[in-house]
């Protein structure tokens, strides 16, 4: 089980009214097609989209189980938040379902009037009527698959996965040991309490941690057929490793999301400020100092998102959040980062992170 504890911050926690000397880059922070992200000034604006969904999530399963942030299936506490490493093989299968689906009861209707023809032609029928019959056949079959893969696709997904769950209950051991030892190679994590910053490499590689502050955010454009979307990506200043492909970093519509998603990240690492009020979070804030405190003194609900009216909310406050959310001048934040690159060598930056995890 994930019961979090309360928190007990360690000195590398970060605050962005104390970012430390930090080396120069090797390379400029600037990246064609791509905005690079402020630290420390902060607009106070949760993605409204994220939070929406988050909001639902989270009343759903209370209604399953009102312990149900005690799971160690619930990634954001006061200490952490984890996630994963997208993996494009699943997201295109998932994809790709429908029409292969589509594809198989197309099927049938076709090897029906491949049938019709060759019978007809066997029996000396007329070739017209033949072909004409062959695609009467046709057609109605596609106008059927159409309209059965309409009604029934999500049926099969679900019972696929009820029929595969079934067949590996004898091995349900093994594909457990297997599936935590997946997860371990592919788990990243924010962590609030120690100020460091872990990503996945991939199986066999020892993942990179390194402080929050090492980390730069950037608005990456993602072309797709369709129009230009937009996600968070993180660069590792000191190493030029970039990801974007996580389970963190949605595709969006609206950059002012990114910026939005970016300033709650920002806040959730930095101990001076009480964790951002979103949904996935409001389970934890009484573990955490700062928030405690925080909520104490504002009177907060401990139960305001798993009580909300959501659509009501919509309507109303959400409205104005994300009125606020958009409307917001990003372009006009300033990073409290930068004025700090270049006052220390490196050396002397690596010996005094070693002196502060010791």
């Amino acid at each position: 089980m994930n019961k979090a504890a309360p928190s007990a911050y360690t000195s590398g926690a970060y605050k962005s009214e104390a970012i430390p000397p930090l080396p120069k880059t090797l390379k400029q922070r600037g990246r064609v097609g791509e905005e690079l992200l402020p630290f420390g000034d902060y607009a106070y604006i949760d993605p409204y989209q994220q939070v929406c969904a988050d909001a639902e999530l989270a009343q759903h399963m209370e209604q399953k189980n009102k312990q149900f942030y005690e799971s160690d299936d619930w990634w954001w506490n006061n200490q952490s938040i984890r996630f994963i490493k997208s993996q494009l093989g699943l997201s295109v299968l998932l994809m790709a379902f429908p029409f292969l689906y589509f594809c198989f009861l197309l099927s049938f209707p076709f090897y029906l009037s491949y049938l019709t023809v060759v019978y007809m032609q066997d029996h000396n029928y007329n070739a017209v009527l033949a072909i004409f019959i062959a695609l009467v056949i046709a057609g109605g079959g596609l106008l059927g698959a159409a309209v059965i893969g309409a009604y029934t696709c999500q049926s099969a997904i679900n019972g696929i996965i009820r029929c595969g769950t079934y067949l590996a209950i004898p091995w349900r051991g093994w594909l457990a040991q297997r599936g935590n030892r997946y997860m371990e190679n592919r788990q990243s994590e924010l962590n609030r309490q120690t100020g460091m910053v872990s990503f996945a490499l991939g199986k066999k590689k020892p993942p990179l941690v390194e402080p929050f502050v090492e980390f730069d955010g950037y608005v990456e454009r993602v072309v797709q057929r369709g129009g230009i979307f937009y996600r968070l990506m993180f660069v590792h200043r000191y190493t030029g490793k970039q990801f974007s492909q996580t389970s963190l970093s949605t595709i969006v519509d609206h950059k002012h999301e990114v910026h939005a998603l970016w300033d709650m990240l920002q806040r959730y690492m930095d101990v001076s400020q009480p964790m951002p009020d979103v949904p996935r979070l409001e389970p934890f804030r009484h573990l955490d100092p700062t928030t405690a405190e925080h909520d104490q003194k504002a009177g907060r609900n401990p139960r305001y998102w798993r009580d909300l009216d959501l659509e009501a909310w919509k309507q109303g406050d959400g409205a104005a959040h994300l009125k606020a959310q958009i409307e917001y001048p990003w372009s006009r934040q300033r990073c409290q980062l930068t004025p700090q690159l270049g006052k220390v060598e490196m050396a002397a930056y690596k010996e005094q992170q070693q002196a502060v995890s010791a």
